[in-house]
């Protein structure tokens, strides 16, 4: 078997989890790139300093500050993680749902689980920023546009689950 046998698209157009899929797959992958480059947070401190940072930002912030496990981490779970979701939904997408093992369907939930956990930190930084004395904290277009890619991933990851679960496929026997 060749490896155009193993990717196989099925007889529909738009592989498992039809158009939809394919919609929610474009969309978090369109979204991605802004909401690690593009500021999640700002910051400011006595009305006057001013700071706001980026995924890829806090990760050079924090090797420049000599903490290369944390940048590490952020890097795995902000970065890695994602793509790694996103490479899988696209091959599990474009093959046939008889090709598709129980083991990806896991892992896709598995990664799923991780989808938001920024999110919940930015959030959970703007409140602790917020409540400081002469400092305020406000989201920032980032911070939506990650949180907008993890969701429409997350879509995408359930509408395939569904029609996988719907044709009987990628279910352990």
């Amino acid at each position: 078997m060749s490896g155009q046998d193993d990717l196989q698209i099925r007889d529909e157009p738009h592989g498992t989890g039809g158009a939809l899929a394919r919609a929610f797959l474009i969309l978090g992958v369109v979204l991605f790139p802004p909401g690690i480059m593009l500021p999640l947070f700002e910051a400011q401190s006595l009305l006057v300093f001013k700071v706001s940072y980026s995924i890829l930002d806090t990760i050079a912030a924090l090797i420049g500050a000599r903490e290369p496990v944390l940048a590490l981490l952020i890097a795995t779970f902000s970065l890695g993680t994602p793509l790694l979701k996103v490479s899988m939904l696209i091959t599990i997408h474009r093959m046939a749902p008889s090709r598709v093992s129980p083991v990806a369907m896991r892992w896709i939930e598995l990664l799923g689980k991780w989808s938001f956990t920024d999110v919940v930190v930015v959030a959970l930084a703007i409140v602790i920023w917020s409540n400081e004395a002469l400092s305020t904290a406000a989201s920032q277009p980032g911070l939506w546009f990650f949180a907008a890619s993890a969701l429409s991933l997350m879509l995408a990851s359930g509408v395939m689950a569904r029609d996988l679960r719907e044709r009987g496929a990628g279910q352990a026997s």
